[in-house]
């Protein structure tokens, strides 16, 4: 006749259950007892084959375990639920009718017994002990939950951040495709506005310059000065045409290249700003690079001129343009006041920085500016090449000025 017995569950359950298993039907009896009165539920098996019977159908918080059965030694079956990952977090205390040595309870232990008792059993012990199992289990639960909400917020931190970085690089890839064809119409319109000049206003002026020729034959004896000052008046505006012109789209880089248009740039920077260029380049003479890198590096010159004339407070400032085989780097360098860059590159409500960086980035170049208050500041502008192409001397020296390589240009 079977001793195996499973209490059905009542409606209100006590908080925490133990299975006890022992072949001693008063031993299980007393256990029950004592465990019941502490609103302990308490399941019953009283050989290896029941007890496996009731985890099979139920899993409890805690085992006590006899480790004599009658059809199976208590220490197979412990080392059999340690062995099972549905049991992962169930106690099991081994009980023991003999007093237990030191080897024993290594065994126990080694087989994943987490405690053992030897009987008769203290009923304040069984319940401290039981008790101590139970905050154990209650920590390492709310430990797993903690987890568990944390990955669960790591997920969606990481979510919302890859969501965020997707938004923030789809919004970066449209500000420099805006930015791009703003440079590109901006150099478009520059290209407009100088035919337009050099076409439609130099006929203008070429109009008005042939209407003077022929009035100054009439007017020499009736009104000369007023004849006189309106041609006077011509020219300056004829020059004046001629210099904004070549402002926008200088004839020097499109037909002769870098070099002679920034020494054409420098002669007409210098009586205007009183601020003179120490111009310095090497392995540029005679060469042509992509219309768009010079234009980049032309560019890139005369608006950190125009910054320097306007912030620096100097008197003096250093351009340095080299070329290797697959590099052209240009370096404007002033001793001046500087800036503060923490807030960004935009200064006095200027992007002339923030476009010269892009421009030099939409040609896969690199760009970085070295600056301190009151220690000047170095802009440098670095575009890869493709394969240079020579041209024929075009009858514009250079300045006469030591050639400098790029370890020189550091120590500038």
């Amino acid at each position: 006749m079977s001793h195996f017995q499973v209490q059905p569950p009542s409606d209100v359950r006590p908080h925490h259950t133990v299975l006890i298993v022992d072949d001693d039907a008063a031993t299980v009896g007393l256990l029950a007892e004592i465990l019941e009165t502490e609103d302990f539920e308490v399941w019953k098996a009283f050989t290896a084959k029941e007890a496996r019977a009731v985890l099979a159908e139920r899993q409890p918080e805690l085992v006590l375990l006899d480790v004599k059965l009658p059809d199976e030694d208590g220490r197979n079956l412990c080392h059999w639920i340690k062995s099972d990952a549905r049991f992962d977090q169930l106690f099991v205390i081994l009980i023991s009718g003999l007093e237990v040595g030191v080897q024993s309870r290594i065994t126990g232990l080694n087989l994943g017994a987490d405690e053992y008792l030897t009987k008769p059993i203290q009923p304040l012990e069984l319940i401290a002990r039981l008790r101590s199992f139970l905050r154990i289990r209650e920590a390492a639960e709310a430990l797993r939950r903690a987890n568990e909400r944390l990955e669960e917020r790591v997920l969606e931190r990481t979510e919302e951040l890859r969501l965020a970085n997707g938004q923030l690089k789809q919004a970066a890839e449209e500000l420099r495709t805006l930015t791009s064809r703003l440079l590109e119409t901006q150099e478009r319109e520059r290209r407009r506005l100088a035919h337009e000049l050099h076409d439609e206003a130099g006929q203008a002026l070429t109009v008005l310059k042939f209407s003077f020729d022929n009035i100054e034959e009439v007017a020499r004896t009736l009104a000369p000065e007023p004849v006189a000052d309106g041609r006077a008046a011509l020219t300056r505006l004829t020059q004046l045409i001629r210099n904004l012109w070549q402002e926008l789209r200088p004839a020097m880089l499109e037909d002769f290249g870098l070099v002679p248009a920034l020494i054409w740039y420098f002669d007409r920077y210098t009586p205007s700003t009183r601020v003179r260029v120490d111009f310095q380049h090497e392995s540029v003479d005679g060469r042509r690079f992509d219309r768009a890198v010079e234009t980049a590096a032309y560019r890139t010159v005369q608006e950190c001129l125009t910054n320097v004339a306007r912030h620096a407070g100097v008197l003096d400032v250093r351009v340095v343009v080299w070329a290797g085989p697959d590099l052209l780097q240009v370096q404007i360098i002033d001793q001046g006041c500087g800036f503060d860059t923490s807030g960004g590159l935009s200064r006095n409500g200027s992007c002339g920085l923030v476009g010269m960086q892009e421009r030099v980035r939409q040609l896969h170049g690199t760009w970085s500016v070295i600056t301190r208050l009151g220690a000047g500041t170095r802009i440098t502008a670095e575009f890869p090449l493709t394969e240079p192409k020579a041209v024929a001397p075009n009858g514009f020296s250079t300045m006469d000025t030591q050639m400098l390589r790029p370890s020189d240009f550091a120590a500038a």
